[in-house]
C-alpha cells in the first residue's frame, strides 16, 4: 500500500530528509559493485553458460530449478513473504474499491434509520486533520523547544480548550489511518469497510451541510476511500493543483484559511480541513520566516520549524472558525506521526512506536459548553485516557449529538461516560501491535 500511494516527488523528499554522507557513500559503493557484477556477467558468466548449451544435463538442471521455484511460489504462497505482500495488497485494494461501489447501499441503510439521527439544532463544527505531526516535538506536550507557542497559551489560559495526552494513530500511513478514522470501521468492531458509513455521509443524513478543504495532492482522486469520502461533501476546495505524481504544494497550509472564509456558510455545517502539515520534505512545509530552529541537525531543525508553522496555521483556522455565528467546536488530530528522532519517517515496515504518538486537541464555544455540559465534562475527564484515532468517528458523532444506533458505539466514544479506557485493549497497525502508553510531561 505504501508503494501504491507514493510517487517520485515523495520518494525524492524522503531521500533528501533521510540520506547522510555515510548512506550516500554506501549507495555509491553498491552501484559500483553492481556495475562490476554486470561487467563480470557479460565477460565471464555468460560465455560459460553459452559453452554449456550442448550439455543436456545443464538444460535439465535449469528446468528443474525453474519448476521447483514455480511450485514453491504457487503452492506455498501463504508461507511465502513475497506472495503474502501481493496477496495482502490485492485484498486491501478490493476492499477500497468495494467501499466506493457500496455508496448507494450505505445511503439506503442510513435512510431506513433516519429517524434515529434527527438533530435540528444549529451549529458549525470544524474537523482539522494534521499530517505526520509528532507530539514529542510539540512544546505543549513538554518538548524543550517552543514549537507551539499559541497552543501553549491556549492550554494555560483558555477554559474552552482540551488537550489529550494519550492519543495514538491506528496505522502509520495516511490512507489506512483515515479510512478507519473517517468511517464507522475501526480496529475493535466487525463492520466491513465497504459497509462502513463515513462521517460526511452521517453528517449529511443528520441535516448538516458539509464542506471539504484540502491542501493534500488530489492524486488518483476518485479511486481512494479518502477522496471518495471527500467527494460526498457539497462543497469541495482542493488547493493543491499538482494532480498526479507529485506531493508538491502550490501554497503553504495557511491558504486553507482563505478556503474557510470563501465557502458558503450555513447555520448547520461540518467542515473538514485536511492539511499538508509536517509531511516530508520538512523544509518545504513552511515559509522562510518560520526557520527559527537550528543546531540539532538539518532534519530535526526543519521538522521543528514545520511544527512551529503548523501551530500558526491552526491558530488562524481557529480565529476564523470561532468568529462564525454558530461555531460550536474545532477538533484537531494528526493522521500519524514521523519518527523523526529515529530517522524513519512513518514506514510501517520499520515500525517504531513514536510513529503513533499523535497530538489531539479540541476547542468548544461557551454556548456549546453550557448546552452540552455532560459531553464537555466527559471529554475533560478523558484527557489523559488512551485513545486511537480510528475512534474519531464515534467521538465526532458524540460531539455533534448524532445518535445512530445501527453503528454508534458508546464504548468507543470519548464523549461518553461509558467509554472503555482499558489501556490494554488499544492497538495500532490494524490490530498487529498493542499500544504502549507514553508518559507525556503534560499527562
Amino acid at each position: 500500500m505504501a508503494l501504491l500511494q507514493t510517487n517520485s516527488n515523495e520518494a525524492w523528499s524522503y531521500f533528501k530528509d533521510h540520506t547522510s554522507i555515510v548512506s550516500m557513500f554506501s549507495i555509491l559503493v553498491s552501484i559500483l559493485f553492481f556495475i562490476l557484477f554486470v561487467r563480470s556477467f557479460y565477460k565471464q558468466i555468460l560465455p560459460s553458460i553459452i559453452k554449456q548449451r550442448k550439455n543436456k544435463y545443464f538444460y535439465i538442471g535449469c528446468c528443474l530449478i525453474a519448476l521447483s521455484s514455480g511450485y514453491l511460489i504457487v503452492h506455498n504462497i501463504k508461507q511465502n513473504p513475497l506472495g503474502q505482500l501481493f496477496a495482502g495488497t490485492v485484498r486491501y485494494m478490493n476492499r477500497y474499491n468495494a467501499f466506493a461501489e457500496n455508496k448507494k447501499k450505505r445511503a439506503s441503510m442510513i435512510n431506513q434509520n433516519l429517524s434515529f439521527s434527527e438533530n435540528n439544532k444549529k451549529g458549525i463544527y470544524v474537523l482539522v486533520i494534521g499530517e505526520s505531526q509528532n507530539r514529542l516535538h510539540m512544546s505543549v506536550y513538554g518538548y524543550g523547544r517552543e514549537t507551539t507557542p499559541w497552543l501553549n497559551q491556549q492550554h494555560n489560559e483558555n477554559p474552552d480548550f482540551l488537550l489529550f495526552t494519550q492519543a495514538y494513530s491506528c496505522h502509520t500511513h495516511t490512507v489506512p489511518t483515515l479510512t478507519y478514522a473517517l468511517t464507522a470501521k475501526n480496529q475493535y468492531n466487525e463492520i466491513s469497510l465497504e459497509n462502513a458509513v463515513s462521517i460526511i455521509e452521517m453528517a449529511k443524513a443528520a441535516g448538516y451541510h458539509t464542506a471539504w478543504i484540502s491542501n493534500q495532492v488530489q492524486y488518483s482522486a476518485w479511486d481512494t476511500p479518502i477522496t471518495v469520502i471527500a467527494s460526498e461533501a457539497e462543497q469541495q476546495i482542493w488547493l493543491n493543483k499538482n494532480v498526479g505524481e507529485t506531493t508538491k504544494t502550490n501554497f503553504y497550509d495557511e491558504k486553507v484559511v482563505n478556503g474557510l472564509q470563501n465557502i458558503k456558510k450555513y447555520d448547520k455545517m461540518l467542515i473538514v480541513i485536511h492539511l499538508m502539515g509536517n509531511h516530508g520534505s520538512y523544509a518545504d512545509r513552511y515559509p522562510h520566516q518560520f526557520a527559527k530552529f537550528q543546531g540539532r541537525g538539518k532534519q530535526i531543525d526543519a521538522y521543528d520549524n514545520s511544527i512551529l508553522y503548523n501551530d500558526y496555521v491552526v491558530s488562524k483556522i481557529y480565529d476564523s472558525a470561532s468568529k462564525l455565528p454558530y461555531f460550536q467546536s474545532l477538533i484537531y488530530f494528526s493522521d500519524h506521526t514521523d519518527a523523526v528522532d529515529q530517522g524513519l519517517a512513518h514506514d510501517s515496515g520499520n515500525f517504531v512506536y513514536p510513529m503513533t504518538y499523535i497530538p489531539m486537541y479540541m476547542f468548544f464555544s461557551p454556548d456549546y459548553k453550557a448546552e452540552h455540559e455532560t459531553t464537555f465534562n466527559n471529554l475533560k475527564f478523558h484527557q489523559a485516557a488512551v485513545f486511537t484515532n480510528d475512534l474519531i468517528f464515534n467521538t465526532i458523532l458524540g460531539v455533534m449529538n448524532i445518535k445512530f444506533p445501527p453503528i454508534y458505539e458508546e464504548k468507543n466514544d470519548f464523549t461518553s461516560n461509558k467509554y472503555d479506557d482499558t489501556p490494554t485493549r488499544f492497538k495500532t497497525l490494524y490490530g498487529a501491535k498493542v499500544i504502549q502508553p507514553y508518559p507525556n510531561n503534560n499527562a
